[in-house]
C-alpha cells in the first residue's frame, strides 16, 4: 500500500486543495448574473438588426401600396385638339380656327370603392402582423444564439475547473514522486492528464470566443456574461391544454396565414366585381367656325367585357381557397410544433434531473478517489478514471440543463411571456 509521507494535517490540506475548486465554483454562482440578457438590451439589439430594418421597410412599402389601393388607379385624362376649317363653297373663301377640349375619368362602380377600402385595411393589418412575426422570428434566433454561447461558456467553466484539478493532482503527484512515494509512471500519467485537460480548456475557450462573437456581431448591444445562475424549470404538466390554446392564439404565423386569407377573400370579391366594367365619364367643349358655334357636352363610355374578366374572377376564387386551406395546414403545423416543443421541454427536464443525480454520485466517487489517493490508498489510474467520468457527467448534466432551459424559454417566447416587443 502506497502512503503519503507527512503529518495528518498535511494530508488534510492536500485533500482540501483537491476539492477546494468545487467549493470556489459554487461560491462564484452566488455572484452570478441572470440567465437571459436584460429586456432593454434585447429590444435595442433586435431593432438594430438588419432583418428588422428590412421588415420595417417592407411594412412601409405595404402601407403605401394599401393607400394606393384605397385611392384607386383611376386617373383624369385630358384631351384636346386644334384645327383649321377652310370653307370654299361660299362666295368668299374663309378659314376658321377651331378647337376641342375635354376631360374624362373612369369611375369605380358596383361597390368597388368600398371593397378597395377593405382591401387597403386588410393589407395594412397584414403588414403589421408580418412585421411582428419578423421580430418574433428574430427573437427566436437570438435566443438560440444566446444559448449556444451559454453552452460554450459552461463548457469553458467546467473545462477550467477540471484543468485546475488536473494541475493540483499533478503537483501533488510530482511532490510524492520526488520523495519516492509514487512510481515514475504515476507522475507521467498525471502529467499526461494535465496536458489533456489543458488542451480541452483551450478548445473550450476558442468555442466560447467564437460563440460570443456570433452574439455580439449579429446582435449589437448584447452584453456577454461570464457566469450565471441556474433558473428552475417549473412543472407545467397541469397547464398543457391551456398553454396549447394560448400557443395557437398567439402564433404570429397563424395570424399571418389568416390575415392573408382575408386579403385573398377580398381580392376574389374585387375581381368578381371586375366582371362588370367601369364607365368612363367626361366633359368636353368645342369651338367651331371661328367661335360662331360653341359646343358643350358630356361623354360616357363602357368597355365591352371579354372572357378574360370571368377567367380572372374564377382564378381569384381558387386562390382564396388556397389561402383558406393554408390556414388549416398552418394551424395543424403549429399544433404539431407545440407538441414537439412540449415533448422536448419535458424530456430534457427529466434527462437533466437524471444526469444531475448521476453527476452528484460520480463526483462523490471522484472525491473519494481523490482522498484515497492523497492518503496513499489508491492509484493514479483509478483517480484519473474517476475524475474523467465525473467531469464528463458534470458537463453532460450542465449542457442538458441548458438544453432544458432553452426549450422552456423557447416555449415562453412563443407564448409571448418574454421579449414581447412586437
Amino acid at each position: 500500500m502506497i502512503s503519503l509521507k507527512g503529518s495528518k494535517n498535511e494530508k488534510i490540506d492536500s485533500i482540501n486543495c483537491l476539492i477546494g475548486p468545487s467549493r470556489l465554483c459554487a461560491a462564484a454562482y452566488v455572484q452570478a448574473t441572470n440567465l437571459l440578457p436584460a429586456d432593454d438590451q434585447v429590444r435595442n439589439a433586435l431593432y438594430a438588426s438588419p432583418k428588422i430594418g428590412a421588415a420595417d421597410a417592407r411594412k412601409s412599402s405595404l402601407n403605401f401600396r394599401a393607400d394606393a389601393i384605397a385611392s384607386g388607379s383611376q386617373e383624369f385624362v385630358v384631351r384636346g385638339s386644334r384645327q383649321n376649317r377652310n370653307v370654299t363653297n361660299i362666295p368668299v373663301a374663309t378659314n376658321y380656327q377651331e378647337y376641342w377640349a375635354g376631360i374624362e375619368r373612369p369611375i369605380r362602380f358596383w361597390g368597388k370603392g368600398g371593397v378597395d377600402e377593405k382591401i387597403s385595411d386588410a393589407t395594412k393589418s397584414f403588414a403589421g402582423i408580418e412585421f411582428a412575426d419578423t421580430i418574433h422570428e428574430t427573437s427566436k434566433d437570438l435566443l438560440a444564439t444566446w444559448f449556444n454561447y451559454l453552452k460554450a461558456l459552461q463548457s469553458r467553466i467546467v473545462a477550467e475547473k477540471n484543468s485546475q484539478l488536473g494541475d493540483q493532482i499533478g503537483r501533488i503527484t510530482q511532490v510524492r514522486y520526488k520523495v519516492g512515494d509514487v512510481a515514475r509512471l504515476d507522475a507521467q500519467l498525471a502529467t499526461a492528464e494535465q496536458g489533456r485537460l489543458k488542451a480541452f480548456l483551450e478548445l473550450a475557450k476558442a468555442n466560447e470566443s467564437a460563440s460570443g462573437e456570433a452574439v455580439t456581431q449579429r446582435y449589437s448591444g448584447i452584453v456577454l456574461i461570464k457566469n450565471f445562475k441556474w433558473d428552475p424549470i417549473p412543472n407545467l404538466q397541469t397547464r398543457k391544454e391551456l398553454l396549447r390554446q394560448q400557443f395557437l392564439e398567439r402564433s404570429h404565423e397563424l395570424m399571418l396565414a389568416k390575415s392573408d386569407a382575408d386579403r385573398f377573400d377580398l381580392q376574389a370579391k374585387r375581381t368578381n366585381l371586375d366582371k362588370y366594367p367601369d364607365p368612363t365619364i367626361g366633359l368636353y367643349t368645342a369651338n367651331e367656325f371661328g367661335g360662331s358655334e360653341r359646343i358643350n357636352g358630356v361623354s360616357l363610355s363602357f368597355p365591352i367585357s371579354g372572357s378574360a374578366r370571368f377567367s380572372n374572377a374564377s382564378a381569384a376564387v381558387s386562390e382564396a381557397e388556397i389561402a383558406r386551406q393554408r390556414v388549416i395546414e398552418t394551424e395543424q403545423r403549429i399544433s404539431v410544433e407545440f407538441e414537439r416543443l412540449w415533448s422536448q421541454m419535458m424530456s430534457r427536464k427529466i434527462a437533466a434531473e437524471t444526469l444531475l443525480d448521476s453527476a452528484r454520485s460520480q463526483n462523490e466517487a471522484a472525491q473519494a478517489a481523490e482522498k484515497a489517493y492523497v492518503l496513499g490508498e489508491g492509484t493514479i489510474s483509478d483517480l484519473i478514471a474517476a475524475r474523467k467520468a465525473a467531469n464528463e457527467n458534470q458537463l453532460s448534466a450542465d449542457l442538458m440543463r441548458l438544453d432544458a432551459l432553452e426549450s422552456y424559454y423557447r416555449m415562453r417566447l412563443d407564448l409571448h411571456e418574454i421579449w414581447d416587443f412586437d
